[in-house]
Formats: C-alpha cells, structure tokens, sequence
C-alpha cells in the first residue's frame, strides 16, 4: 500500500475557513473597541470612509476590505500603533495570498 504525500502542504493561512475566521476576529475587535467607547457606527464610518452598513459587514467578518480601510477605521477608533501590528497580521490572514 503507497500513500501519496504532497510536497507543499496546502498552508492553513489560504483556507477560505482561516481566512474567515481572521476576518471575523478583525471585526469582533473592532466592534468591541467601538463599544467600548461608546461610540456609534454613524459616528465612525464616514471618518473611515464607509457606510454604516459596510462598516457592520466588516464587523461581522462578512465582506472583504482593504488596508487602506483598516487604517482608516483605526483611525476613526483613534487607535495607537499597537493596534495596527496585531490588525496587519489578521489583515493578512484574511487574504486569499
């Protein structure tokens, strides 16, 4: 009996569930940074750019974005750079490359 070994393992950071799963843990971060301060999506969105509703996608880990995007909503959150390492990663994570 031979077994079939691929030579380059497909990486867990291209599967649709990881990419999913960055993007949900994006948007829960966001959305509970944005509670915690209290701050409302009408508020925040158009300093990012958005609508309301593409900003509640994005916290629900719902749609794709950019990073210029994220910039903007961390921005909006007035988020310091420690953020922005931590949110890189999970920007990556949730990109098909």
């Amino acid at each position: 009996m031979s077994m079939t070994v691929s030579a380059s393992p497909a990486s867990p950071r291209r599967s649709p569930a990881y990419r999913r799963l960055c993007a949900q843990i994006f948007g829960g971060h966001i959305r509970t940074l944005r509670v915690r301060d209290g701050r409302p999506l009408a508020e925040l969105a158009p300093k990012a750019g958005l609508t309301v509703e593409e900003w509640r996608q994005i916290e629900a880990g719902q749609t794709a974005y950019a990073w210029e995007c994220v910039l903007l909503m961390a921005t909006a959150l007035e988020l310091d750079r420690s953020w922005l390492r931590y949110f890189a990663r999970l920007y990556q994570g949730a990109q098909e490359n």
